[in-house]
This record gives C-alpha cells, structure tokens and sequence, in this order.
C-alpha cells in the first residue's frame, strides 16, 4: 500500500501502461517483448496515460495524424466523431442522467459522421 490515512490502508492498485495504439488498434495496446513498429506518415496514433495514486486513478488520452498533414479522409470523420463523443459525455455524464442518454448521445454522433461505436 502507499499509505495510511486515517488508520485505513490505502492501496496502491495496479499500473497502468502508457500505450501508443495506431490505425484499427482501438485503444491501450500494450505490445509483447520484442514486438516493434515504426510510425508512418499518416497513421492515427492514439497516446494514452494513466496513473493509479492513493487509490484513484487519473488518465488521459490523445489522438494525433502522424506527420501532421491535413487529414479529410474517414480517418477525420472518426476523429471528429471521437471528439464529439467526448464533449457529449463531459456535458451528460451528471446525477440524474442514466448510461443509456449517454450511448444514445454517441449513437446519434456516430450516425452524423457515418461511423460506428464500437461496443
């Protein structure tokens, strides 16, 4: 454990990987000893850390274009999509809203960019 407050335990929890997940890997690949892969110019990175401290857990997440060129493709549409997500959820997940408004909201973005969650 990391400390104690209050006489009570608190635990450290479990690490979480930074991961560099790219194109169709959704999100928090973490590869094998050895496994390796370079970057190209316009693949879709997704960065994600996290840290676990006192037993809460904060993480955040990026996606970026490699190479940084101007992107108009499905590959913007997804991004957008992604983004619009993220607002919609910062705004309805509150006390008094359920998961399903939630799903909902991501389903009527995914359908205006012509994408589909993944679930």
């Amino acid at each position: 454990y990391n400390k104690k407050v209050k006489d009570k335990r608190i635990e450290k929890g479990i690490a979480f990987p930074t991961c560099v997940s790219v194109n169709e890997v959704l999100g928090h690949y973490s590869p094998m000893k050895g496994d390796s892969k370079t970057l190209q110019a316009g693949d879709v990175a997704k960065i994600d850390l996290a840290c676990h401290i006192d037993g809460f857990i904060a993480a955040a997440a990026h996606t970026v274009i490699v190479g940084g060129d101007k992107v108009e493709d499905r590959r913007a549409d997804a991004i957008m999509a992604a983004w619009n997500c993220a607002e919609a959820a910062l705004r309805l997940v509150q006390v008094g809203n359920t998961n399903t408004q939630v799903t909902e909201a991501f389903g009527k973005i995914a359908d205006d960019f012509k994408c589909k969650p993944v679930q």
